[in-house]
């Protein structure tokens, strides 16, 4: 391997190291927004419940997971229905 071919070599991993440093810090960016938005996102769904928004509806705008909508309508004190149980398919 040449000179020019090591140095070549290196610059394309020095190039793909910041493209991945790049997004990574991007990525926890957005990580670090999306947590901060957590707190008021959850009081504000509370409160769309609590004024007689549909339950359903508000779960998929917030666009959290269904453990998770109800688990803060629960901390909140609202009432929540226990969980079904799981129907087993018959094989």
């Amino acid at each position: 391997m040449t000179d020019d071919d090591r140095k070549l070599r290196e610059e394309r991993q020095a190039a793909a190291l910041r493209e991945v440093a790049d997004l990574g810090r991007r990525r926890a960016d957005l990580l670090k927004q999306a947590e901060e938005l957590l707190e008021p996102l959850q009081a504000a769904a509370v409160t769309a419940v609590n004024v007689g928004a549909p339950r359903r509806r508000t779960q998929e705008l917030a666009r959290v997971s269904t453990g998770l909508f109800y688990g803060w309508l629960q901390a909140a004190g609202i009432d929540v229905r226990a969980k079904r149980p799981t129907r087993r398919q018959s094989p």
